[in-house]
């Protein structure tokens, strides 16, 4: 089961912590028994671990050093499945956890201010992994379903060359409610549309990085 998966964008505000514990929740239901790594100073996911549902039980281990991407690698060399969540900025750090994915996962908000971001984003994990561009895909959030704008968004970004999830993280309350308690919408209302979103990208990202196969 090793495998990294590197959450990280250059953009705020685009659901990167969201994206990232809600994958590690679903894969812990389905019995993986994966771990966070919380590489973000920012904390977000330490500080979910700490409410009430504690992520599930989900371990998290806070590493924003330059190092996190070794932390990541000793827990995966147990066989385990880790998520890194990556400073929202552009860093060492981040650049090094980025090299050592096996997938990686950019979450661009429908917003067109934030397609300049991720192409950023994409030009950093090409320089961190020497030029050789890693499995990777961009996944959509906080998206109003059938709007125009985010539509647009996925038109451009496949225009442009890189490569969209099929399915998107809608905007739902359920995600803000579901972290007062240190939870997702998984663990919240697991027959739910979001918990059925989350699902969705699970399996595109298993399938993707060849788990689904292997299960």
């Amino acid at each position: 089961m090793r495998q990294i998966i590197t959450v990280a964008t250059m953009k705020g505000g685009s659901g990167k912590s969201t994206v990232a514990s809600c994958l590690a929740i679903h894969w812990q239901l389905a019995g993986r028994n994966p771990a966070i790594i919380d590489a973000d100073p920012q904390r977000s996911i330490a500080r979910l671990a700490a409410r009430e549902r504690a992520l599930g039980g989900v371990e998290v281990v806070e590493d924003s050093s330059v190092d996190a991407w070794k932390t990541a690698r000793k827990l995966s060399a147990s066989g385990r499945q880790v998520v890194i969540d990556t400073a929202g900025f552009r860093s060492e750090a981040t650049l090094a956890c980025i090299a050592a994915a096996d997938f990686l996962l950019v979450p661009v908000k429908a917003s067109p201010l934030d397609i300049d971001r991720m192409l950023d984003t994409l030009n950093s994990l090409i320089e961190a992994s020497g030029g050789r561009r890693p499995l990777y895909r961009c996944v959509l959030t906080q998206t109003t379903r059938d709007s125009v704008i985010a539509k647009h968004v996925r038109a451009e970004l496949t225009e442009a060359g890189f490569p969209v999830l099929n399915t998107e993280m809608n905007n739902r309350v359920i995600y803000a409610e579901a972290a007062l308690w240190g939870a997702t919408p998984t663990l919240i209302e697991p027959a739910g549309a979001a918990a059925r979103e989350i699902a969705a990208i699970a399996a595109e990202i298993d399938a993707l990085t060849g788990l689904q196969a292997a299960a």
